[in-house]
């Protein structure tokens, strides 16, 4: 279900959530930086964040579930 930006009514029926930053380039790492400043802009959207997990591909297979529709 899509959240933020442009999110649907129904889906504020609770207080988190959860989304996954991927490279835009498929295969491309992401940098600390790059998730610093989406961070950054977050809070400065007047949302919080509680938790963050990095994920990791190992020997080119990923190395976490899939989400819903992935």
């Amino acid at each position: 279900a899509k959240v933020w930006p442009g999110g649907m009514p129904e889906t504020f029926c609770t207080d988190h959530w959860r989304c996954r930053f991927m490279s835009p380039t498929k295969g491309s790492p992401i940098e600390h930086a790059q998730i610093i400043a989406l961070l950054k802009h977050i809070a400065d959207q007047g949302f919080d964040f509680i938790k963050t997990e990095n994920l990791y591909n190992f020997d080119g297979k990923i190395g976490y579930s899939l989400g819903q529709g992935e």
